[in-house]
């Protein structure tokens, strides 16, 4: 592997991962695995079916930690719609390996917090009617028509709009971390938000460098 790809690989997942993996036990999200060598996650990484379900949580918590997770999980499925197709229709290998890394460590994320919701009797996406979540900017929408007008196109045409798409949708969810951050309760589902912020901040910084560099 070259020392150009090494060095991509690791910005990707120092810029995902954000804090380190949670102690055992604690039903926190994990740090994504490393890459295999072909710049693609780790075959090592269990499906999300096969892995063991996380400890519920202990403790008190508040309707905006499950506002937050129940949000937050409808996010990450429409993000890991977007970013699943990258490897086949980009062509920067940065960009691949960006977007790998997030499927990685989105899909964790997703089956944690389906497991803590699970855990606190509550359903584990979010309503799309409810007037709570329309109170606090409504549930971020990341349609089939765009994700199938994006599948049509490919090179330097899909990398733009890629960028564009991922970029607004890795802000929304910014904005969810620090709605939690500000009024969530239980300390484990807020440094759920607070490395949500940083990881998703870090990611639009570098998407933006290469929107301003296209491929």
């Amino acid at each position: 592997m070259s020392r150009c790809r090494r060095t991509l690989i690791v910005t990707s997942l120092v810029l995902l991962g954000g804090c380190g993996p949670a102690p055992a036990g604690t039903g926190a999200p994990v740090a994504a695995p490393a890459p295999g060598p072909n710049g693609s996650p780790s075959a090592q990484a269990a499906p999300a079916a096969s892995r063991p379900a996380q400890a519920a949580l202990s403790g008190a918590f508040n309707e905006t930690d499950v506002m937050f997770l129940q949000m937050m999980v409808t996010s990450h499925g429409q993000g890991l719609a977007l970013v699943r197709l990258a490897s086949g229709r980009a062509e920067r290998e940065e960009l691949k390996i960006l977007a790998a890394a997030i499927d990685v460590t989105q899909e964790a994320e997703q089956q944690s917090m389906r497991d803590w919701l699970r855990g606190w009797g509550r359903a584990t996406a979010a309503d799309p009617d409810s007037d709570v979540h329309a109170e606090h900017g409504g549930l971020p929408v990341l349609g089939p028509g765009q994700l199938a007008a994006l599948a049509k196109t490919r090179g330097t045409a899909f990398e733009t709009d890629f960028l564009n798409l991922l970029i607004g949708h890795q802000h929304n969810a910014v904005e969810l971390a620090r709605m939690e951050t500000k009024s969530g309760a239980h300390p484990e589902v807020r440094e759920l938000a607070r490395r949500i912020d940083l990881s998703r901040t870090a990611q639009i910084d570098q998407m933006l460098k290469m929107l301003s560099r296209p491929g």
